[in-house]
């Protein structure tokens, strides 16, 4: 028997007065011999009995009363329902602990998990005072994501619960202390989906047991403020648990900034280029943060001098650039700023960017690898003599040992594309067509399933170009790849006024340096022939096409078409000086460069992980060794552990092989990619070099948003769900409560029976006269 207010479990001792006001009165009774009351001694020996009996249960009932009232002022609880009551069977309380990331906000001297912890604490004491069998169940959000589904509750709650039903007794809080003492919040952004499907699996499986669920977190509305698969689970808890609680452990949300994006800009890569890297910044506090600093690093690493080392010990290059300002960001807003990197080595290099410290340091860093080859190939195909369309774009692309694109272009006939097959091309970022006569069926083949698969093609056209060919083979009525139907070459008229120019342009990547700007960088370019479509088309309002420049007399010049995952941009006029003198303008340059990014871009990168994901390491063992050795961040940034992994074969009779970092099965193996920074792999040639290659693991930037829903708006979101909602640093005034159920309802009932059963038997157990009958 349990009381919120102990103190006043003394008033218990108010039910002995009745007892002593009986022995009073007994005190205070003189005998006195009277021989007319003879016959009134022989009737009350005749029904002593039953007078005895009423005045005794007038005496129990008046001492009931007194303890029923002193109960209901001290609010009596109880742990469990009536079956409880009658039968005192076990309670199991299941405690579920968010572990993510954002229960490392701090407010003042402690965060969130410490609120968790003190409020476990609480209920843990709370359970200790029972007298009736109760057992603990603790389990983390994290732990609780990664059970294999072949095994049934109680084996994976064995595996990976810290606290797996768990007999309480006078020493449970000091196993409780041990357990909890190295929980800390991970970077992980896992919700509760996971916990409280293997809780409802738990609680079926003990079905004999009072179960009373506990949520311990902060409750964000990450993933609290569309509950509707979470309050599907919860009402299946329901129909199995006593009670369900959550308990907040995080009540005004801090200001919190976060780096939610790290990535290279839609450029050339290459070693030995500038490259920019864009750097997304987010406020997901209530009030604007102004004057941000954001410091960048580079870890440059030359592959020849880490191929001598050892896994763990190589070390690259660190450069620091002047941290860039942002001057504000407004409240739930994000703000990109552009930085320049370089790295003169190819290889895997990294880049990274942090903020100041503030509520939450885990969405403080972001790291970026960046994989940059020696140079970008591009395949240029060109189908004039001499290969003379071809030179102009070389030109551009190399234009001298001093200047450095980084792309390498590499000059092939047509006949290339009918003999090549999906992997060749792949190798290309871009694909050039110059003055290609026509293309036959497998190359139109080859070509749509290039652009498909992410790559890009650029075409100009010229002398030679079929037209018939082209809009049969490769448009099809809008459904190849060539973006519009081509009717005949046509000559531009003369300017009917000085100095217009004669190309206008669109604000799209190819053309954003001159936007705004055709009059002045673009009045020198002279179009004098081009290929026109059919009078009066336009592209379609649903297609992908799109008109990036059109010439004076608003025919088109440059159209694009977007296809699966890739681009194709036409130029209706030829790439050497002989329907226009754009080759011999500098703003060929410039657009060459950009429409070279632009198209490069199209392909997919491989998508950031997540830190907890696995790293998946494929080698064909004909060329290398099964051994793979993995470095992950350690405990400090200048700290590193090695991992070793064996290559597992994909399938019998094949030489691809597997070896993976990090497990979505295993805990245990889970752990090794749990932490945000840059991994490395090290496979091992058989010739004895390794290849190494580096991943970048960042937190999920949406675990950053701390806001939060009040406890009434979080009942009412789970509603017809039945949950009570308590702060954690509050516990300790309504542990009682949070406990069990008050029984204050029922005592009332008893007292208004008690006291009616009372004035019942005092009018039995007294005299009354008989009244007088009527004359």
């Amino acid at each position: 028997m349990q009381f919120v207010h102990q103190a006043l479990t003394w008033g218990f001792l108010l039910a002995f007065v009745p007892v002593l006001i009986h022995l009073i009165n007994l005190v205070r009774r003189r005998r006195i011999r009277w021989a007319a009351m003879d016959f009134l001694q022989q009737s009350y020996r005749k029904h002593r009995k039953w007078i005895w009996l009423k005045q005794l249960l007038l005496l129990l009932a008046r001492m009931a009363i007194i303890a029923l009232v002193v109960a209901m002022l001290a609010q009596w609880v109880s742990r469990q329902q009536w079956s409880a009551l009658l039968g005192g069977g076990m309670t199991h309380h299941y405690v579920l602990l968010d572990d993510s990331f954002s229960m490392s906000e701090r407010a003042g001297a402690g965060s969130a998990m410490d609120s968790a912890k003190r409020a476990i604490s609480q209920i843990a004491a709370q359970a200790i005072a029972r007298q009736t069998p109760q057992k603990f169940t603790l389990i983390r959000f994290s732990r609780a994501a990664a059970p294999s589904p072949q095994e049934h509750a109680g084996a994976v709650a064995a595996r990976i619960a810290d606290l797996n039903g768990e007999s309480i007794d006078a020493r449970f809080d000091q196993l409780l202390e041990e357990r909890q003492r190295p929980l800390e919040p991970t970077q992980l952004a896992v919700g509760p989906r996971d916990a409280i499907e293997l809780l409802n699996h738990l609680v079926e499986e003990n079905k004999a047991e009072t179960a009373i669920v506990y949520l311990v977190s902060d409750f964000r509305e990450n993933q609290w403020s569309q509950p509707a698969e979470l309050r599907k689970m919860l009402r299946e808890t329901q129909q199995s648990a006593e009670a369900i609680h959550f308990v907040r452990c995080s009540k005004q949300p801090q200001p919190n900034l976060a780096i939610i994006e790290l990535k290279p800009g839609d450029e050339t890569r290459a070693a030995g280029v500038p490259l920019f890297v864009n750097i997304s910044v987010r406020n997901f506090g209530t009030q604007p943060a102004r004057r941000v600093p954001v410091g960048i690093r580079t870890i440059g690493f030359d592959s020849r001098v880490a191929a001598s080392s050892e896994p763990g010990r190589s070390t690259g290059k660190i450069e620091e650039p002047p941290a860039v300002l942002i001057d504000e960001i407004p409240p739930g807003q994000t703000v990109t700023r552009r930085v320049q990197v370089y790295f003169p080595q190819p290889g895997a290099q990294v880049v990274e960017a942090t903020l100041p410290e503030d509520a939450v340091a885990a969405d403080n860093r972001r790291w970026c690898v960046l994989n940059l080859p020696e140079g970008e190939p591009v395949l240029v195909i060109d189908g004039s003599l001499n290969q003379r369309q071809a030179y102009f774009l070389n030109a551009s692309f190399q234009p001298g040992q001093r200047a450095n694109s980084g792309v390498r272009p590499e000059v092939q006939p047509p006949s290339m594309l009918r003999d090549a097959d999906v992997e060749t091309l792949r190798k290309y970022r871009a694909i050039y067509l110059a003055d290609v006569d026509q293309l036959d069926e497998r190359s139109v083949t080859n070509l749509e399933d290039f652009v498909r698969d992410g790559g890009g093609v650029g075409i100009f056209v010229g002398e030679h170009f079929n037209a018939a060919a082209w809009n049969q083979r490769s448009y099809r009525d809008g459904k190849g790849f060539f973006p519009l139907p081509i009717e005949r070459a046509d000559a531009l008229p003369p300017q009917p006024v000085e100095n217009v120019a004669d190309l206008e342009v669109q604000d799209h990547p190819i053309f954003s340096v001159f936007s705004g700007q055709q009059s002045s960088f673009l009045r020198l370019v002279r179009i004098e022939r081009y290929l026109k479509p059919p009078s009066g088309w336009k592209p379609a309002a649903q297609s992908t096409v799109r008109v990036l420049a059109s010439l004076r007399n608003r025919q088109p010049l440059v159209v694009e078409r977007q296809l699966g995952a890739g681009r194709v941009v036409v130029f209706l006029s030829t790439l050497a000086p002989d329907w226009n003198n754009w080759a011999h303008d500098p703003t060929f340059v410039v657009v060459a460069l950009k429409l070279q990014a632009y198209l490069a871009s199209a392909r997919p990168e491989e998508p950031g992980q997540l830190v907890g994901t696995p790293i998946r390491v494929e080698l064909d063992t004909r060329k290398f060794r099964k051994e793979v050795a993995f470095v992950k961040p350690g405990l400090t940034p200048d700290q590193s552990i090695v991992v070793k992994r064996v290559a597992a074969p994909v399938k019998a009779g094949v030489p691809d092989a597997v070896a993976v970092l990090g497990s979505a099965s295993d805990v245990d193996a889970a752990l090794d990619t749990q932490r945000s920074g840059v991994y490395e792999a090290w496979p091992v040639a058989l010739e004895g070099a390794p290849q190494i290659r580096r991943f970048a693991l960042n937190v999920d930037q949406r675990e950053g948003n701390l806001a939060a829903p009040a406890a009434q708006i979080l009942r009412d979101r789970l509603m017809p769900v039945k949950v009570t909602v308590s702060d954690a640093d509050e516990l300790a005034d309504t542990t009682g409560e949070l406990a069990g159920y008050n029984r204050g309802l029922m005592l009332l009932v008893m007292l208004v029976t008690l006291m009616l059963g009372e004035q019942w038997l005092a009018y039995s157990a007294s005299y009354h006269p008989a009244k007088a009958l009527a004359g």
